[in-house]
């Protein structure tokens, strides 16, 4: 066993025995504490007294080139005291970038943080020089030149740095946020837009009685980091003050681990009409929806029963079947339910816009098309080391070599009791069937992120168009900085 695979070791069978060894980590960046007094989120805060913040946005249509800094930061999470963060313009939630598909996309990075990192343009179908490979980590005061056009439906995606065994502490503490690309297809539906437009950053965090945030704590937090408050567009347990029409919320699950079964307490449905790669064939009409960590779902809710005076609040319904593992029992479990906003009406609105029945049109990959099927196992191998195919990542190996321009079916086996969202990086992908019948509509659209249930079997079909060496691995954000994480080259 070489000395990385030890210390991997080491680290993750603490999380079944309780004790033993942790890897312990350098200097970070990261203004997290990695201990501290727990605090439960109502003793230092009360619910739904702070408005949502919105993230100001760099347009492409009015901006040709724009400026990154990753940096340590004081932002305004709470009205009486600033928060150390990590930000990219100096303050949370960092801006959402919105461009228009055939665009050019410039944009100068510079790290000054002490160690390396990079950023990732999650779901963006890139080339592999701008896609933000974990080898490719920039050095303190270094820049990384990114220039790229759009090439791609229009849809919600994310950035977010993407450093080898960094990725959870640097997302936790601030470096992520909405990517929005738009297209004349979709103009035409007219979708609610401008402030009936709401981007939703839905991320779970800890913090100390001073207001500091708190990251790992216990050899449980391994298996995944979870929080007792719910910050939205980095807000804690916001309200909004909207009309009694309908709004299009893009929303991102940002957290580290947790999976959210969103529901509307005081509306009874709402309209899925978006997942990670961009709008539906038709809108389905849902009483929830998972979203599991790194997914994106495009919704619409019609307020218009609502009176002046009402409130609507969303919440998480609880998903206990997300995991048998032992999360940090001072925080809210896998299963808690929990409310993460409210929207108060506060005017009445004469908007009235229909949602077409047609959104667009999906072009269905055929089984038959594929030229090889791949196997790709989740798996805990000796000494508690969350892998893929049972090998540790390894910056250096490439695990699997695809043909550019190839079609494949790759088989997602879990043979873990906790549920796991499976990222490709540089594809779009659809989902073929799972063996759980569980129901994901979300599983009819285009994606890049699927959650496997514990012990279940996924099938999807991609085809792969950008050559070059990108990563696969588990949104885990815990699990792909420890070891689930592979190479593939397309060549």
């Amino acid at each position: 066993m070489n000395r990385r695979t030890f210390l991997y070791s080491c680290s993750f069978a603490a999380t079944t025995i309780m004790g033993g060894c942790e890897k312990q980590s350098d200097k970070s960046d990261s203004p997290t504490q990695k201990s501290g007094e727990t605090q439960k989120s109502n003793d230092i805060y009360e619910p739904f007294t702070q408005e949502l913040k919105i993230p100001k946005e760099i347009d492409f249509e009015n901006v040709a080139k724009a400026k990154f800094n990753a940096q340590k930061s004081l932002a305004a999470i709470y009205k009486d005291k600033k928060t150390e963060v990590l930000t990219f313009h100096g303050d949370l939630p960092n801006p959402t970038i919105r461009i228009k598909n055939k665009d050019d996309f410039e944009l100068d990075f510079t790290n000054s943080l002490e160690k390396p990192t990079i950023i990732h343009w999650h779901g963006l179908l890139v080339p592999q020089e701008m896609d933000g490979h974990p080898k490719d980590a920039i050095a303190n005061q270094a820049t990384m030149e990114y220039r790229y056009k759009i090439n791609q439906r229009a849809g919600t995606f994310w950035y977010h740095t993407h450093p080898h065994g960094r990725t959870g502490e640097e997302i936790y503490s601030g470096l992520s946020g909405l990517y929005i690309v738009e297209d004349e297809n979709e103009k035409k539906l007219n979708l609610p837009s401008g402030e009936f437009e709401l981007p939703l950053i839905i991320q779970d965090r800890r913090f100390d009685k001073e207001k500091n945030l708190i990251y790992k704590q216990t050899a449980q937090d391994n298996n995944g980091v979870l929080g007792d408050v719910v910050m939205v567009n980095s807000t804690p347990f916001p309200y909004k003050n909207i009309k009694n029409t309908k709004y299009r919320l893009r929303i991102l699950n940002g957290s580290s681990a947790r999976t959210y079964k969103l529901s509307f307490e005081g509306i009874e449905n709402f309209a899925l009409i978006g997942t990670d790669g961009g709008l539906l064939e038709e809108p389905i009409i849902v009483k929830d929806v998972l979203i599991a960590v790194a997914e994106r779902i495009d919704i619409v809710v019609d307020f218009k029963d609502k009176k002046i005076g009402d409130t609507v609040t969303l919440k998480t319904l609880g998903f206990k079947e997300a995991s048998n593992f032992g999360a940090n029992s001072a925080y809210p479990s896998f299963g808690a339910q929990m409310d993460i906003m409210k929207f108060k009406i506060t005017e009445l609105s004469s908007e009235s816009a229909v949602l077409p029945a047609k959104l667009t049109t999906i072009a269905r990959l055929k089984e038959s098309d594929a030229l090889k099927s791949r196997t790709i196992t989740m798996e805990i191998i000796e000494g508690g080391v969350w892998t893929l195919n049972k090998k540790p990542y390894d910056m250096d190996r490439v695990d699997d070599r695809v043909k550019l321009g190839s079609t494949e079916i790759w088989v997602i086996k879990n043979a873990i009791h906790m549920a796991h969202p499976f990222h490709i990086h540089g594809v779009h992908f659809q989902i073929l069937d799972r063996t759980s019948k569980m129901d994901f509509p979300t599983d009819k659209g285009w994606k890049d992120t699927v959650l496997v249930m514990p012990i279940e079997t996924v099938r999807i079909i991609v085809t792969f168009t950008i050559p070059g060496l990108f990563v696969y691995h588990c949104h885990i954000l815990e699990h792909e900085d420890h070891a689930m994480m592979a190479n593939f080259l397309v060549e």
